[in-house]
This record gives C-alpha cells, sequence and structure tokens, in this order.
C-alpha cells in the first residue's frame, strides 16, 4: 500500500485506484464525525459523502507540505455537518413557522438495531457530551474518540495546543465521572471509551 502523500499525489493526479484507497482509508473516520454531529445513520452517510465530494474537488489546493491531511479532511467533514445543522434548524423553523406542529416534523425514532447494548451505550455517551460545551464537546470528539494529536485538534478547531490540552483533561475527568456514576462504561487507563 502506498504512503499517504504518494496517494494524494495520485489523486490529484486522477488516479481512480489512489482516490478509492483514500476514501476506504478515511471513511470511517469522517462517518464517524458525521455522526457524532448528526446523530442519524442516514444523515452521517449523506455528510461523508458530501464530503468525499467535496475533498475531491479541493485535492489539487492540498499542498502536504504546508498541512497534514486528516485535519484537512476532517474540517471539510466538520463544515458539511455544521452546514447540515445549520439548514435543517432553518427548515425546521420555516415549518413551524407555517403552521405545522412540532410532532409533524420530529424524526422517526431508529429502527430496531437501536436496541442493541453498543447502541445504547453510543447514545448514553452522547447524552453525556451533550452536557458540554461545543468546543469541550469537539476536543473530546477529535481527540479521544477519533484519536488525533493535539496539534491535529488545534488545527481544526483553530486553538492553541496548550488550549486543547487543558479542555482535554478537564473534559475527560468531567465525562469519565458522568459515565461512571451511570455504570455503563469501564474507563480505560488509556482514556479510551
Amino acid at each position: 500500500m502506498h504512503n499517504l502523500e504518494q496517494t494524494i499525489r495520485e489523486c490529484q493526479q486522477g488516479n481512480a485506484l489512489a482516490w478509492e484507497a483514500l476514501i476506504k482509508r478515511y471513511q470511517g473516520k469522517v462517518y464517524g464525525m458525521a455522526y457524532y454531529f448528526l446523530r442519524d445513520k442516514g444523515e452521517a452517510e449523506d455528510a461523508s459523502q458530501e464530503t468525499f465530494i467535496k475533498v475531491y474537488r479541493k485535492i489539487e489546493t492540498f499542498r502536504s507540505d504546508q498541512d497534514s491531511f486528516v485535519p484537512w479532511l476532517l474540517t471539510i467533514a466538520r463544515n458539511c455537518c455544521i452546514d447540515r445543522l445549520r439548514k435543517s434548524k432553518t427548515q425546521m423553523k420555516t415549518k413551524t413557522d407555517a403552521g405545522e406542529t412540532t410532532a409533524e416534523i420530529a424524526v422517526e425514532p431508529d429502527g430496531p438495531e437501536s436496541t442493541t447494548s453498543e447502541q445504547q451505550r453510543k447514545q448514553l455517551l452522547y447524552q453525556a457530551l451533550d452536557q458540554f460545551s461545543q468546543e469541550n464537546k469537539d476536543v473530546l470528539m477529535l481527540k479521544d474518540i477519533q484519536g488525533l494529536k493535539n496539534e491535529e485538534v488545534a488545527e481544526i478547531l483553530s486553538m492553541p495546543v496548550g488550549t486543547v490540552k487543558s479542555r482535554s483533561n478537564r473534559a475527560r475527568i468531567k465525562l469519565a465521572k458522568m459515565l461512571s456514576s451511570l455504570g455503563q462504561f469501564k474507563i480505560k487507563q488509556s482514556g479510551s471509551w
């Protein structure tokens, strides 16, 4: 398998196999980011696809000597999700203003897979994360769930590395306490969930 820099160069030259390899390598990270923001499987899949379309259109502008690829990719994914959320809120407000009731525009419940233990654990994690500020949620998601380095998180969120470290430490401690009080998670020594 090619190294990332070579794969990106080949994508920039129009190599379809390199593009396919790039998508396979990062589709999980992009989907994870999208699901974190959108909390809906279909929406996350659509946002992931939209992200890769934007990456395809912008890959020529990426310079590996200036940027690292994962923060660049996840910034695009994050922005796609934020745009979708804004659009969704605008549509909900428009529908509500038009006289529809909230029940008429409520999201349908998840399918049978939502009853699994793993799905319940994810829901509890997301409920706990909802109690954090957006900045702290983003730091936790990027650093601890996506596994990015402090420098990469700082680049994506446009904040100093020291701020990322301190927010991450405080948020991890708070999250660990919240989840352990629910009795649903075993907190590993490494801090992974």
